[in-house]
């Protein structure tokens, strides 16, 4: 290979179907750990651009243009300020609307959900 030659990686997205699989996990861990495991093993996954649930199903957190996983610091205004925070009062004040919009955005083709666009991101399939 010439030095001038880039390598392109594909990255194949993460179905609908493993998406879902992975926000319901994320939901059973954060039952069963009463809130308090999963957001400690939060603490720790997101550093890699992973939840608890995204780690066991094999699927990363990447920034859009970078293909790069997210920092901790990405992560937490994904999940805390775009999701829980933003999402939270929006679904609130829509009687759970929005939540549903934002959740059917993933049959797109490019399988980015509203967050995933607000914070420029993309989930993929390891």
């Amino acid at each position: 290979m010439e030095e001038n030659e880039s390598v392109e990686v594909v990255q194949q997205l993460a179905s609908p179907q493993a998406r879902l699989g992975a926000y319901l996990v994320d939901i059973g861990l954060a039952i069963v750990t009463l809130g308090i495991g999963w957001f400690i093993w939060s603490l720790f996954t997101w550093q890699t651009g992973q939840t608890p649930a995204k780690r066991l199903m094999k699927q990363v957190v990447v920034g859009e243009k970078t293909g790069q996983p997210f920092t901790w610091v990405q992560m937490l205004l994904r999940e805390a300020a775009v999701k829980w925070v933003a999402g939270g009062l929006a679904s609130t004040a829509s009687n759970g609307i929005t939540f549903v919009i934002d959740s059917l955005f993933v049959f797109r083709e490019d399988r980015k959900t509203v967050h995933d666009m607000i914070v420029q991101s993309k989930v993929i399939q390891l």
